[in-house]
């Protein structure tokens, strides 16, 4: 557990609970529970990977919205670190090129967001074994990153997986102790109505959209 007045996340966000992954004098990475209003119900999990240019510097933002949403990405990562049914990497995804893409999977895509996790095999000249989360936005027509978060290897994502779900873990409890009879309702409810018709493939897309993006994009 990390002190919430030492996390160096943007001072718009509120740090409800936090956890570091290692922290050395020029690397700090942690997971970060933060809510965009101190009075907000609603609060979401990022990974920060920060770099001391005389004061903390972001360099890397994951945002995990929801378990769903994670038990997504986690699946995706395993298989790709595992190389076990890893698919041929799509040719048109923006990443640059002084990466080598070995293989990788779209998440979701838009007309404005696209979400995809992709393993790398090569950085310039040199060889290596990396998984990639990115997040671009299309901005003025082109692919513009708005998210990279990066997996070195088994070891590493063992640690942060454990990071991480020691967060969503004490979020889903404390969700838990304070729900009642009548979210319980509404939810049956809105089950009921799920079923009724299928839904469309629009609306399966917002939803697959709205379980991975920030409420703020760039924070």
């Amino acid at each position: 557990m990390t002190a919430t007045s030492d996390i160096p996340i943007h001072q718009s966000l509120s740090v409800v609970d936090s956890e570091s992954i290692y922290r050395t004098e020029e690397w700090w990475k942690a997971v970060v529970r933060y809510r965009f209003n101190e009075d907000d119900e609603y609060d979401e999990t990022a990974v920060y990977l920060w770099h001391d240019d005389d004061g903390w510097t972001r360099k890397n933002k994951y945002v995990i919205k929801t378990d769903e949403a994670w038990k997504t990405d986690k699946t995706l990562i395993d298989r790709l670190l595992a190389d076990k049914d890893a698919s041929q990497p799509d040719r048109n995804l923006p990443v640059s090129d002084y990466y080598e893409i070995g293989a990788g999977e779209t998440v979701f895509r838009s007309d404005g967001w696209w979400k995809a996790i992709v393993k790398i095999v090569q950085k310039g000249s040199y060889e290596t074994e990396e998984i990639m989360v990115y997040l671009w936005q299309q901005t003025d027509g082109d692919w513009r990153r708005r998210q990279k978060y990066t997996i070195n290897d088994e070891e590493s994502w063992q640690e942060e997986i454990a990071a991480v779900e020691a967060i969503i873990d004490s979020d889903s409890t404390a969700a838990d102790t304070t729900q009642d009879t009548g979210s319980q309702q509404e939810g049956t409810e809105t089950q009921q109505k799920e079923t009724v018709g299928q839904i469309s493939e629009f609306d399966q897309l917002n939803r697959e959209i709205d379980k991975h993006l920030s409420e703020a994009r760039s924070e």
